[in-house]
């Protein structure tokens, strides 16, 4: 069988262990915000402030769930650290099973249906 390049012979574990560790080195910031269910549908609205050191700016997202509570979209204000500003101890410290300090519930709308899409 041909190896299909350097990472074929890894686990996903593995490769996803390998990623983590150099996350401060690829971004100059990082917010990881868990959900439920996986998001169908997710989009940048307008920024809304600018400052120093971030900006502001809001974020359309579809909150799926198991089926025990209604779907819902989600409008929320990002709060965006502009680049080489955020702290390597933060991006490094990133809990995929948290929710970002920086992303915060503006407004909760229930749909009837998935929302798989925002205009």
């Amino acid at each position: 069988m041909k190896e299909r390049g350097k990472g074929a012979g890894r686990s996903v574990d593995e490769r996803y262990t390998q990623w983590k560790s150099l996350v401060p080195v690829l971004y100059d910031w990082l917010a990881n915000h868990n959900l439920v269910w996986p998001s169908l549908s997710c989009r940048w609205g307008p920024q809304l402030e600018q400052a120093t050191y971030k900006n502001r700016q809001r974020l359309y997202l579809s909150e799926q769930t198991d089926g025990s509570v209604p779907n819902t979209l989600v409008i929320a204000n990002v709060e965006v650290v502009k680049p080489r500003v955020a702290a390597a101890e933060h991006i490094s410290q990133f809990n995929e099973e948290a929710r970002s300090p920086f992303v915060k519930k503006f407004k909760t709308i229930i749909h009837p249906g998935e929302v798989s899409f925002v205009r």
